[in-house]
């Protein structure tokens, strides 16, 4: 599902998993700190549906799938791939594309496409430079035959997860990390398969896992919280940012809680559509301005939302513009239940003629602080 941009050219989907109504409320700007949507590897590359690609193979000897999680993988096979991963990290920290296309897979490299250089790895790097990763999990995954498919579940409690892949070789080792900081954390997850007795990477996928320093799970549960106030608008907007945060592991990735999220998040959409629906008229204000557009932007590291509108008011009348909306900062609270409880900053962008993508219409920008 993707939206009409208003403000911006680039539109992203609001949220991951498909079955959603369409959204008429808020529309979904692009954020420089988010990479999901756009840059995903999976997107480029023609690899075998779920995951692994290799023209060659060897025999292990096992009789039956195994699949070791964690602290049950064998020591030896653990420390040899925990220097990979290093590897791999780094490499892409430091934008080196040369240096990881030498880990690659014959296969990998021959079907690699210049949006994985050109655009994923500077987006992850923009990310995860200077931060250290922290281990999510690994799987270490032994096939009596191949091609083979292999259930994989992981996470605890609220964030169990399952993942379902296909294996082309006898061995897979399978490691997922997570770096960032208190805006937007990523989950790179890295594939390696065993080629003649050498580990190379068949695949890597990255993700957002979390944004404002909670992962999908923890941002829907905030959501709820807020829904259940009567702040509509504040969880409508971590609703949007929960949806880039829901496949951290790619599309064989499933949160077991996923139903339920998908249920909330379409009550959450139908209820504020029908309470708020735009254009938006603020009555409480005798001017009258249309609130046209609600999303949540970075200002000093931090989500805030941008609340658009369209003013009578001429732009260039700076004086009177001011007036209108320092009436509408003080009346804000009560047009958008909760917007001045739950936020620190509010950021607001007054219209005349509305942007619609193509064109790129004067506007003037307040901030209000919240203390």
């Amino acid at each position: 599902m993707q939206n009409a941009q208003l403000a911006l050219k680039v539109s992203l989907p609001v949220a991951k998993h498909p079955g959603h109504p369409k959204i008429n409320l808020l529309q979904k700007p692009f954020f420089p700190y988010l990479t999901t949507s756009t840059y995903s590897m999976n997107k480029y590359l023609s690899v075998l549906a779920l995951v692994l690609c290799c023209s060659y193979s060897c025999t292990s000897g096992v009789t039956k799938n195994e699949i070791f999680r964690n602290n049950k993988i064998d020591p030896k096979v653990k420390t040899a791939l925990s220097e990979l991963n290093k590897q791999v990290f780094n490499y892409i920290s430091d934008n080196n594309y040369d240096a990881l296309n030498k880990m690659f897979t014959d296969s990998l490299r021959d079907q690699m496409r210049p949006e994985f250089y050109q655009k994923f790895m500077p987006q992850i790097q923009h990310v995860i430079k200077g931060h250290e990763y922290k281990l999510s999990d690994e799987f270490y995954i032994r096939t009596a035959k191949h091609p083979d498919s292999a259930d994989l579940a992981g996470g605890d409690g609220e964030n169990a997860y399952t993942m379902k892949l296909k294996t082309v070789e006898n061995e897979t080792f399978i490691s997922m990390l997570v770096a960032g900081d208190t805006v937007n954390e990523v989950m790179i997850t890295i594939f390696y398969s065993k080629i003649n007795g050498n580990w190379k990477v068949a695949n890597i996928k990255g993700e957002d896992y979390s944004l404002c320093g909670k992962n999908a799970i923890e941002l829907n549960n905030y959501a709820m919280q807020l829904e259940k106030k009567g702040d509509l608008i504040d969880a409508f907007n971590i609703v949007t940012l929960m949806g880039h945060c829901l496949r951290p592991g790619g599309s064989m990735f499933r949160y077991k809680m996923e139903d339920e999220i998908k249920i909330f998040t379409d009550s959450l959409i139908r209820k504020t559509n029908a309470r708020f629906a735009l254009p938006y008229e603020v009555k409480e204000l005798a001017s009258k301005p249309k609130v046209v557009n609600i999303h949540m932007e970075v200002m000093d590291r931090a989500f805030v939302p941008m609340i658009m509108y369209q003013s009578s008011i001429w732009v260039n009348d700076t004086v009177t513009l001011k007036k209108e909306n320092d009436e509408m900062k003080q009346k804000i609270g009560s047009v958008f239940q909760g917007i001045d409880k739950n936020n620190k900053t509010i950021l607001y962008r007054a219209y005349n003629e509305l942007p619609d993508g193509k064109n790129s219409p004067p506007y003037y920008g307040f901030v209000q602080k919240i203390n």
